[in-house]
């Protein structure tokens, strides 16, 4: 069981994807289908992350053996749901698929390194 100390993961998330989606919004000065397809990217990722950290934050306070399955269990299934969401994206739409891609993916990776290092502050805390 992770103690519950107030802190909240969704809460820091939302700030972080917030903060993703309006610089991405930047892009929208390169061009049109850049700022679409950029956008489109952070929020995909976003959904993602922010789900992640809706997992975190709903089932903390559960044993840890099942924590840990609920936890992995629900990643496979967001991974398989943005995998689909991804190709249909892609697969239908004429956003630019290199800008898309490469904004998911870099915004993705910012907001799992800073969702871990909450978390970690929150499992040392919760440990001492």
């Amino acid at each position: 069981m992770i103690k519950n100390n107030g802190r909240s993961v969704v809460k820091s998330t939302l700030l972080v994807s917030a903060l993703l989606i309006v610089l991405s919004g930047g892009f929208f000065a390169v061009g049109e289908q850049e700022g679409i397809a950029v956008l489109t990217g952070t929020m995909l990722s976003c959904v993602f992350v922010i789900s992640s950290a809706w997992v975190f934050d709903t089932f903390r306070e559960t044993k840890t053996s099942t924590f840990i399955k609920i936890f992995f269990f629900s990643t496979a299934i967001r991974f398989l749901l943005v995998l689909i969401l991804f190709g249909i994206l892609l697969g239908v739409t004429k956003i630019d698929e290199i800008y898309f891609t490469v904004s998911f993916i870099i915004s993705y990776l910012c907001q799992s390194v800073t969702e871990m290092i909450l978390i970690n502050k929150i499992l040392q805390k919760s440990g001492s």
